[in-house]
């Protein structure tokens, strides 16, 4: 997750598979439980610094920079 990532198109550009590949092979879950789960396995707990909020109230959107150890990236959350 080394490069800046935005939406359901994630990729993590260090050879892992990409967010696509990790929720067909888990389906039912979320990026975010995927991800936490991910931490837990490699003793790292992710962070979340919210960057920016913008948009209408009834349609928002979120801009985070996760970190999980050395490696951070910026996605943008669309609720």
């Amino acid at each position: 997750m080394s490069e800046e990532e935005q939406g359901s198109g994630i990729t993590t550009g260090c050879g892992l598979p990409s967010i696509e590949q990790m929720l067909a092979a888990n389906p039912g879950k979320t990026p975010i439980s995927l991800l936490q789960e991910y931490g837990t396995r490699i003793g790292k707990t992710p962070v979340y610094d919210l960057l920016k909020a913008e948009g209408q109230a009834h349609q928002p959107n979120f801009t985070f920079r996760v970190t999980v150890g050395d490696t951070s990236c910026t996605v943008l959350f669309l609720p």
